[in-house]
């Protein structure tokens, strides 16, 4: 079994990288004094210039954890020395340039807009929801994320929620007016008349079926006998008489499908204009419409009904969902199939897409990217100060003790090298 990740790792790597910049400073140090003490005893170049090189790194050294430090907080706690502690002093400034900096060169417009085209979003899609794997995915959310839709919308919370909104929505709605408008976009350019024309065709086709004529001739003989007989007509008579008036109704209703100028039809035309009318200006039908409304709403047999509707297409979502071989999951997985295949071969519409979110996206930038701004530059000045600096440190603070590996190292050679140039000077002085 592998080892178990230690806690903390990032601090646990900033003390380690602080524990090795401390060791080669005192290093340095250590190199210092015994050099210096071996060069009072037994002077000798080699010595002197150990002695330059280790004094150099450990100002090196000192110099460069001074600056780190400088940066998240006071050197020895010293609050006097100018300019130090910058991140926590500055905290307000860095949170504006932090915010300024993401706006400007993350948020920009044109660079959403190019990355966007760039990214192709579009194929993407299409390209991800042709594969089968990926479609089957899809069925796979919907199994996955069934249970909590399902016991969402199975909540006595929601569905008293939606019922009370909806009868409020309805009892607050113009029925009579919404009944006039769409009754006035179906008949618009006479629009109504083709289904009037499908409506008569039907009508006409079942009336004049031999068959359908005799059994409304025996239906309405009877009626027709009873007021006949009366008059000395026996049945057959009746029978006869009633199927003259069925073949009659079979003949008016042909010649009103065959005859968009028929006068019945322009008499239903007129009907119809005559009622939107009245929908609009008749206070007395309109008033008959709100109490139709009102009883339907107070019917208690309506919510009844509804909540039992609900609760069956529920129970049939959830027994369906809960196989392996769910339908709806299947019906989910190849919709999504059949959308990347057909958006995959049709490159118009990818373009267009593509053209959408852009279009879209650019506004929204423009529109949010203030609204970012405020809200990276007060999220910082609402962090902790001292939580600020330790999780800074912790992102940062490792790479910077290099900084002070290398001003050691640095040091350590530069004295050397001013070293050599002192004594070569010195040389060249005595010729």
């Amino acid at each position: 079994m592998a080892p178990a990740d230690p806690p903390f790792p990032r601090a646990l790597a900033l003390a380690r990288r602080k524990r090795i910049a401390v060791a080669m400073l005192l290093v340095a140090a250590l190199v210092f004094v015994a050099g210096s003490w071996l060069e009072l005893h037994h002077p000798y170049w080699a010595l002197a210039l150990v002695v330059a090189m280790a004094e150099a790194a450990m100002i090196g050294g000192l110099a460069d954890w001074f600056a780190v430090v400088a940066l998240f907080r006071h050197p020895l706690g010293q609050r006097w020395i100018p300019h130090t502690a910058i991140i926590p002093r500055r905290k307000q400034q860095l949170g504006r340039a932090l915010a300024d900096f993401i706006c400007e060169h993350f948020l920009d417009r044109r660079e959403v807009v190019r990355k966007l085209e760039e990214f192709d979003p579009a194929w993407r899609l299409a390209h991800a929801l042709a594969d089968p794997r990926h479609a089957a995915r899809a069925g796979k959310l919907v199994v996955e994320l069934s249970p909590h839709v399902l016991a969402l919308l199975d909540s006595e919370r929601l569905y008293g929620f939606l019922e009370r909104l909806t009868r409020e929505q309805l009892r607050r709605m113009d029925l009579a007016t919404l009944v006039a408008q769409v009754l006035e976009l179906m008949t618009h350019q006479r629009r109504h008349q083709a289904l009037l024309d499908s409506v008569l065709r039907d009508m006409g086709g079942f009336l004049a079926d031999p068959a359908t004529q005799d059994l409304l001739a025996a239906r309405i003989s009877p009626q027709m006998w009873s007021v006949l007989r009366i008059t000395g007509l026996d049945e057959p008579v009746a029978r006869k008489l009633a199927a003259r008036v069925v073949a009659g109704v079979a003949d008016l209703v042909e010649q009103m499908a065959t005859d968009p100028r028929h006068d019945m039809r322009l008499r239903f035309d007129g009907y119809v204009e005559g009622f939107i009318d009245r929908l609009h200006h008749d206070d007395v039908l309109r008033h008959r419409v709100g109490e139709l409304r009102d009883r339907l709403l107070d019917d208690p047999a309506l919510p009844r009904y509804v909540r039992g509707l609900w609760d069956q297409v529920l129970a049939w979502l959830g027994e369906d969902l809960a196989r392996e071989d769910s339908r709806v999951a299947a019906r989910a997985s190849r919709a999504a199939q059949v959308f990347g295949e057909r958006l995959s071969a049709d490159a118009a519409m990818r373009e267009w897409i593509n053209r959408w979110l852009a279009d879209a996206a650019g506004p929204l930038v423009e529109r949010y990217r203030g609204g970012i701004r405020d809200f990276i530059v007060e999220r910082i000045g609402r962090w902790d100060t001292d939580e600020l600096v330790n999780e800074l440190e912790l992102s940062v603070g490792s790479d910077l003790q290099y900084i002070r590996y290398n001003g050691t190292a640095i040091g350590a050679l530069i004295g050397g090298l001013l070293f050599g140039i002192r004594h070569l000077l010195g040389y060249l002085a005595t010729l």
